[in-house]
């Protein structure tokens, strides 16, 4: 077609079909490809498959974005729903009650690739958040999930809703990208505002535990719960006051909408105790502490005066606070949700303070301690743990009177009487509280509670009680020796004292027969390593001897061609021995060295690569060379023999999983940065790990192969199969401020385990000239 049938066909569509955009826009751009003195970009539509491909590469990161879409659009609520789910092809339907888009909006910021808004924006309209969302992937997030997208969104401006439609089918390779149209309709309102995105035919399969785990990936930006009911414009500053952000996983399963995931069930359900405290008509605090797993619901007051509990506050009313209380690295938490507990508690632990149902700052905030909560702790005047990090709470105060006067800086509240009441009774009501618990907890670590990881604590306990009975003791022995009172005191503390004494005695023993254990199976591996160290070092003799034969072979047959060919196949396989075997001989030389260095993790994982490709091809696996998103990987200062010990460990795994299945199998690792961490997935095609074994294949003796009671391990046992080796990849993880997680099975592989450890920091490189 020449230029003038172009022109032609472009005036006769203006003059009779002047509402066919499609048609004008496509014989526009051909009309433009006639111009002799410019050229144009043009883009091919398939880039919306590849961009989606490499921008959201797992499945996670694609939730997560329209997560943060919701909540940047001012949402207080986002719910998903995932229906028939449990195979590839299901639906998600992404509800959230934000502002919605006008059509506007949708043309400009949804349907334009790289859009600026958030950029000229870095703050939403309402509730001036800082932006979450990444730059223009919400759809790209959309298309990597499901094949086909609808979108419902209302604003409160206009009466009715919009409609779009769009099958990420259409967009496929050689079609201009602006020939493709999709549908929009005007449709009646189904609420006041907000968006719905129900995304068909997905990708992925979405299990129970893979809803979960994006629970936990979304949670970083959840407030840990609502702080109060009473939300709404403030009066002093004409202000509308972020209500927090709520995130709800629900699984449609038959008629029936089931919550997966919320924070009561991924955060406060895990609570030690719910503490709760107010003050009556009369200015008497009352408490209440209610703790299921430990069978506790209790209540009681709080006076003024410690000495007496009818003593009222005379300046407080109206003061109602309510904290859930959390004890970290005892057992009493999922070792999954621990992890992002512990992660929130960091940017959201502590007592917050609303006044009039407005969050007054800084209190609440990390690093303020204005309820004295981790001084007390650095005091040890209280042994039970009762830092900011261990409780989420709220103190919500109905100040019609103003009693309570901010700053004129607004940075907290005046110092008076009514501020130093309120930290009295909230610290006293806490203590009381948590000391109820530990009460409880004790009489079962008492009573034989057979958790030997916690006997060190009940020595410490044991001994710290002893102390404060001498103490107390001292101090009555200073008192008048005539005093019968006095004396009774003195012989029940006396008989307490002895008591505690022979109780350490008893525990003292479990210690040491736990200790003996420990020392035993450490002597386990020592020997096995000393052993392995020995075996390499002979082998490395009989290699070379066994080289110069060949070689001679070699020479003396080169007219036999059978055996000269059974003689190569003798050479390759002393080949890979030795390539083996010099992996094995550069670990233990790396652990004669002492110091720690950064290390580069994508080049340990190609070193180890190397060293066991020739194996895993003899196993009838396929392992390509790692995959590198990134460069610069370098890890905070570790010793390089434990990055040998955490891939030979994986692959062994993996080898032993594949080999269950009975196929062909594959193995892959990729490397990459996320935010302050390096990490590395480690994925294979073997038969998986069942949803309840995913906390339980890091603990120490759990295996799925064979079981060794810790008694029976002797030098003559082998350490394969004990269930040691994730125990021991999850220390070294741990004692670097690390995770290791079971993550969500690569595209085409059945289990991925990923390993986060903290990035080198700029002056860690520079001190190590890297």
């Amino acid at each position: 077609m020449d230029e003038k049938k172009v022109r032609s066909d472009l005036a006769k569509t203006l003059a009779e079909e002047p509402s066919n955009y499609s048609k004008i826009l496509e014989l526009s751009s051909k009309l433009a490809s006639f111009d002799e003195d410019n050229i144009r970009f043009s883009v091919d539509a398939g880039v919306i498959d590849r961009l989606g491909t490499e921008l959201v590469a797992r499945q996670e990161t694609a939730v997560s974005e329209l997560v943060k879409n919701s909540y940047d659009a001012d949402a207080k609520k986002v719910t998903l729903k995932f229906k028939n789910s449990d195979s590839i092809g299901g639906i998600l339907f992404i509800e959230d009650d934000g502002l919605g888009m006008t059509k506007s909006q949708l043309i400009n910021g949804f349907m334009r690739i790289s859009s600026t808004d958030k950029l000229r924006y870095p703050l939403s309209e309402r509730y001036n958040r800082k932006r979450a969302g990444q730059k223009g992937i919400g759809r790209f997030a959309v298309q990597r999930l499901g094949e086909k997208l609808t979108i419902t969104t209302q604003t409160v401006s206009n009466n009715n809703a919009l409609v779009l439609t769009i099958n990420w089918s259409d967009y496929k390779g050689d079609i201009d990208l602006a020939s493709i149209t999709n549908k929009i309709i005007s449709v009646p309102k189904r609420k006041e505002e907000g968006t719905t995105l129900k995304i068909e035919g997905l990708k992925d399969r979405w299990t129970q535990a893979a809803i979960k785990r994006i629970y936990r990936y979304v949670s970083a930006i959840i407030q840990p719960f609502p702080l109060s009911d009473e939300k709404g414009i403030d009066e002093t500053q004409n202000e509308i006051v972020d209500p927090g952000f709520k995130t709800v996983f629900k699984k449609i399963e038959g008629d029936k909408a089931i919550i997966i995931a919320d924070e009561n069930k991924m955060i406060y359900d895990h609570a030690l105790a719910e503490i709760e405290g107010w003050i009556d008509k009369k200015g008497l605090g009352i408490y209440s502490v209610i703790s299921k797993k430990l069978n506790i619901e209790e209540y009681g007051e709080i006076g003024s005066d410690p000495d007496n509990m009818t003593t009222p506050f005379s300046q407080l009313k109206k003061v109602r606070f309510k904290a859930y209380y959390f004890v970290y690295n005892a057992g009493l938490i999922p070792k999954m949700q621990e992890s992002s507990i512990k992660k929130a508690a960091r940017t959201s632990g502590g007592i917050r303070l609303y006044r009039n149902g407005f969050r007054v700052l800084p209190y609440g905030e990390p690093g303020n301690d204005w309820l004295y909560l981790d001084e007390s702790v650095k005091k040890r005047s209280i042994l039970p743990v009762h830092g900011n990090l261990n409780f989420f709470g709220f103190v919500e105060l109905t100040d019609t009177e103003k009693i309570f006067n901010e700053t004129s800086s607004r940075e907290g509240l005046l110092e008076n009487e009514a501020l130093i009441q309120l930290q009295n009774f909230v610290y006293r009501t806490l203590m009381t509280c948590i000391l109820k618990v530990a009460e409880v907890r004790n009489i079962k670590i008492v009573s034989g509670q057979k958790k030997e990881g916690k006997l060190y604590e009940k020595i410490e306990v044991r001994i710290k009680d002893i102390a404060h009975t001498l103490e107390s003791l001292d101090i009555e022995l200073e008192k008048e020796e005539g005093n019968i009172q006095v004396k009774s005191r003195r012989k029940k503390r006396l008989k307490k004292l002895k008591e505690d004494i022979r109780e350490v005695a008893e525990l003292q023993k479990v210690e040491t027969s736990k200790m003996l254990k420990e020392k035993s199976m450490l002597r386990v591996l020592s020997s096995v390593g000393i052993t392995i160290g020995q075996f390499i070092h002979e082998v490395r003799d009989y290699l070379i001897n066994m080289e110069s034969d060949i070689n001679f072979l070699l020479e003396k047959l080169r007219s036999d061609s059978v055996i000269l060919e059974r003689v190569l196949i003798l050479e390759q396989n002393v080949a890979t021995f030795r390539s083996y075997t010099s992996y094995f001989d550069n670990v233990i030389s790396q652990n004669v060295v002492r110091e720690l260095k950064p290390i580069e993790i994508q080049n340990s994982a190609e070193k180890f690569w190397k060293s066991i490709c020739n194996d895993s091809s003899k196993s009838n696996i396929k392992f390509d060379k790692p995959i590198r998103n990134g460069y610069y990987l370098y890890t905070l200062p570790m010793h390089p023999s434990e990055w040998s010990s955490i891939l030979f460990n994986f692959y062994t795994n993996s080898k032993k999983a594949i080999k269950r299945t009975k196929k062909t199998g594959e193995i892959k690792i990729e490397c990459g940065l996320e935010g302050k961490f390096v990490y590395l997935e480690f994925s294979d095609t073997g038969d998986g790990i069942s949803e309840e074994n995913e906390e339980k294949i890091f603990e120490e003796f759990f295996t799925t192969t064979s079981q060794i009671n810790l008694d029976e391990i002797d030098e003559s046992n082998e350490i394969t199969g004990t269930g040691l080796g994730l125990k021991i990849v999850k220390d070294i993880i741990s004692n670097y401020r690390g995770n290791i997680k079971v993550a969500s099975p690569k595209q085409g592989f059945s289990t991925t385990i990923r390993v986060e450890v903290p990035a080198a920091t700029e002056k860690e490189l520079d001190s190590y000239g890297l």
